[in-house]
């Protein structure tokens, strides 16, 4: 894993984005609490996927569907935050679908190495 900045404290990171949505909100753009929180909601999952990645030789990449899943579900509460009018049962086909994307896409090993580390 590279040394820099962002590898140490992505909490941090997502932290100061979020005060400068915040910021700009409160100064700049006329955002509603609700609008604020959505996006922060999506920076927060954006920065879940970031770690998901950086730390899948740990777990195996399990984390990442989890994270993506989580990113997606953020940004259909900021769509629907931001005005987007969709029934729950369109939400639950997004959902459903995303959630078999990444399974398709993003799998994790199934089943155990052998003594020398081929697959048996």
């Amino acid at each position: 894993m590279p040394n820099n900045e962002l590898t140490g404290e992505p909490a941090l990171w997502a932290g100061l984005v979020a005060s400068a949505v915040q910021l700009i909100a409160a100064f700049w753009l006329p955002l509603a609490d609700a609008q604020v929180a959505g996006i922060n909601a999506v920076v927060l999952a954006a920065a879940g996927i970031w770690v998901a990645f950086t730390t899948k030789a740990t777990d195996n990449g399990g984390s990442i569907k989890a994270a993506i899943l989580g990113l997606v579900q953020a940004g259909v509460s900021l769509a629907v935050t931001f005005g987007w009018e969709v029934t729950p049962e369109k939400t639950a086909t997004l959902m459903t679908f995303i959630g078999l994307a990444v399974s398709v896409f993003i799998r994790q090993t199934s089943r155990p190495k052998s003594a020398y580390g081929l697959a048996a």
